[in-house]
């Protein structure tokens, strides 16, 4: 088995994108809510509903693709060595 790079960012966009949707609802139901524990005036709905969900996913995405990545080589290598001693 090989790495595939576009399966593998498509996998990790999908963590990206249900983590921006949490953080954007929770963000959201918190202003329509009022239940800021600062209160809902030192929300900023532009910030709590888009940017900060965007960040998140973001940040999700490179983490789980890196994951990926790393979990590809370390196969890779193992593989690799279990041929090699196959062979001998």
């Amino acid at each position: 088995m090989h790495f595939r790079t576009l399966r593998a960012a498509l996998w990790a966009a999908t963590w990206g994108l249900g983590v921006s949707l949490g953080v954007a609802l929770g963000g959201w139901l918190t202003v329509i809510g009022g239940a800021g524990t600062p209160g809902v005036e030192s929300l900023d709905l532009a910030q709590d509903v888009f940017v900060l969900p965007l960040v998140v996913g973001g940040c999700v995405f490179v983490v789980h693709f890196t994951g990926q990545v790393v979990a590809a080589i370390v196969r890779g290598r193992r593989a690799a060595r279990d041929s090699n001693t196959e062979d001998e």
